[in-house]
């Protein structure tokens, strides 16, 4: 009791941002990949990653650990409720309801079974509370411009599988094309590049990749490198979850100018941001995803959903950067994601982090689109252009209809409560992988 009071009221005191840890050393990779090739690729990426600094309290570790202590004793549900309410209030009352919904998702995805719900919220919740903690009680994490995946001494990468596939219906999902998934394993293998251009939908959709292809394709989910912006690396509920991801982080133009006195260093990152993603492409074996749109789609005010226009700068500069005049070969494809309403983001659009959240037990959809042509010469997209056609945004209204042909046959998988989700031509039902738990 001592040990939980104490760790109570470290949990309840506000913390400042000095600084960052070096990043922990990524975990080995698992499965079917070619286990040389994507050795060779992580060395490679590690070899362009920038670290931030070290600074650390000399009290850090003890604060911690008393921390993670009590997590660990405090009993079921009561116990998870407990320590939320001694979080910050910007996130407290943000927790406590999202426990409250989880545990609600979880009787309906287990049949009713109060225990079995009971059980799984408990064992999810301790696990991304002890992540937490390190973030509430000891020095918060600063994300460098790029960052790798976090497997060790805590594995964030697993803790995002176990949250966030707890919530997927894999008997409703839909993974469309797989043999083009097949394809850019091939390519990555070769050491050439692959570029995903796609929407975005939920601030989980880092986890889907590789929770819908762990099986048929295991190794390619987690090496995947995600062009990250500001809420998923600043916003306290979603920092461990990037944690376990390997991100290129960037500020968005939406939130470019939030504070002025800011803007130069946002900016000062974004261009070091460009340069590591440079560097990766010239390195080949990468696979970098991307939402050109710039933030999440957001239903219409009739209900509907539709993937958000892409921004024509965006593409033009992956473009121009994985086409790069001695760089490997790289690929494009366009990805159509239906992962909305497992987590489904607020109705306004927030600049402030710390935002309410809910979340679903649905299916999830993920389609790939036929590889596109870059090159203007040989493009059909670009023929019949006249000499002054805006060639860039074009090009991205080309990959938008691309993404939004592939997202109309997978979005009804997504829908919670639904009923049978028919599979698509060429697509199959992707089985629960083993990084789920079961209970």
């Amino acid at each position: 009791r001592a040990t939980t009071a104490i760790t109570m009221a470290a949990l309840a005191t506000p913390v400042s941002l000095p600084g960052a840890f070096r990043l922990s050393k990524l975990g080995a990779p698992r499965g079917g990949v070619k286990r040389a090739a994507v050795r060779a690729r992580l060395l490679r990426v590690k070899a362009a990653v920038e670290r931030a600094p070290n600074v650390v309290d000399p009290l850090e570790s003890v604060k911690v650990g008393a921390a993670k202590l009590a997590i660990a004793l405090l009993p079921g549900e009561r116990g998870l409720k407990a320590i939320a309410g001694v979080l910050p209030s910007k996130y407290k009352t943000t927790l406590i309801g999202l426990i409250d919904s989880y545990k609600l998702q979880m009787l309906k995805a287990l049949g009713g079974d109060e225990e079995r719900a009971s059980k799984a919220l408990t064992s999810i919740f301790k696990d991304m509370m002890t992540a937490y903690a390190g973030q509430i009680v000891g020095t918060p994490y600063e994300f460098p411009s790029h960052h790798l995946c976090i497997r060790t001494p805590f594995d964030y990468y697993q803790m995002a599988n176990a949250y966030i596939g707890s919530l997927v219906q894999f008997e409703r999902s839909i993974l469309g094309n797989p043999t083009r998934w097949t394809a850019i394993q091939a390519a990555l293998d070769a050491g050439e590049n692959v570029v995903l251009m796609g929407n975005h939908q939920s601030e989980g959709d880092a986890a889907f990749i590789p929770l819908l292809t762990e099986v048929t394709h295991p190794g390619l989910g987690e090496s995947i490198t995600y062009v990250a912006g500001d809420k998923v690396v600043t916003d306290l509920l979603c920092k461990p979850f990037s944690m376990g991801k390997n991100l290129l982080c960037v500020h968005s133009k939406k939130h470019m100018n939030d504070d002025p006195d800011t803007t130069a260093g946002k900016q000062k990152q974004n261009m070091n941001t460009v340069r590591a993603m440079t560097r990766l492409l010239k390195a080949g074996g990468i696979c970098i995803w991307i939402a050109p749109a710039g933030g999440r789609d957001r239903r219409a005010a009739d209900g509907t959903l539709t993937p958000d226009k892409f921004d024509p700068a965006a593409i033009e500069m992956m473009r121009k950067l994985g086409t790069k005049k001695g760089n490997p070969k790289t690929h494009y494809y366009p990805l159509a994601m239906a992962t909305y309403d497992i987590m489904p983001p607020p109705v306004a659009r927030e600049k402030s982090v710390g935002e309410s959240r809910i979340v679903n037990f649905t299916g999830a959809g993920l389609s790939l689109g036929a590889e596109l042509d870059v090159d203007v010469a040989t493009a059909s997209w670009a023929r019949g252009l006249g000499e002054d056609a805006d060639l860039p945004a074009v090009f991205a209204e080309h990959v938008w209809r691309a993404v939004h042909e592939e997202y109309k046959l997978i979005e009804h998988c997504n829908v919670p409560g639904g009923g049978d989700a028919p599979l698509p031509l060429n697509a199959i039902r992707p089985a629960r992988p083993p990084s789920v738990p079961t209970f």
